[in-house]
């Protein structure tokens, strides 16, 4: 994975996002996200800074709450999941349950339903057969 200037930019603007989205201000800019010691493995840590109040750091709490809330957003800008972009601290959000494109009542009404008309051709072979002996 290819990490230069233009996915550091992307990362931060998808933090900036996320703090705006959880805190309804739109005081969080890209250069309010810090990224630090990043190494070739796209290993970083990052601090969030507040610019009303002057180089003072958000706290990691709301961080945690804004990152947690638009984590899918995030995985999605990179085209990653949960198991690939992996926040330290932040639990995954666990993904909505996967509902079948067929409901489980149509399949068992399908094979209770095939049944009986088995049966009943069953019946019907086996009556005219007797009928013919």
């Amino acid at each position: 994975y290819a990490w230069d200037a233009n996915e550091e930019y992307l990362f931060k603007a998808m933090v900036a996002f996320a703090m705006r989205r959880y805190s309804s201000k739109s005081t969080t800019q890209i250069s309010n996200v810090l990224l630090c010691n990043v190494t070739d493995r796209v290993s970083f840590w990052f601090v969030v800074t507040d610019s009303s109040k002057n180089v003072t750091t958000v706290p990691g709490s709301e961080v945690e709450a804004a990152i947690r809330m638009n984590r899918n957003r995030i995985n999605n800008a990179f085209l990653l999941t949960d198991k690939t972009l992996q926040f330290l601290k932040i639990t995954s959000t666990l993904s909505p349950p996967v509902e079948p494109s067929t409901p489980v009542w149509l399949i068992v009404f399908g094979v209770v339903l095939c049944l009986i008309v088995a049966g009943i051709v069953f019946l019907v072979v086996s009556g005219i057969q007797k009928h013919k002996k």
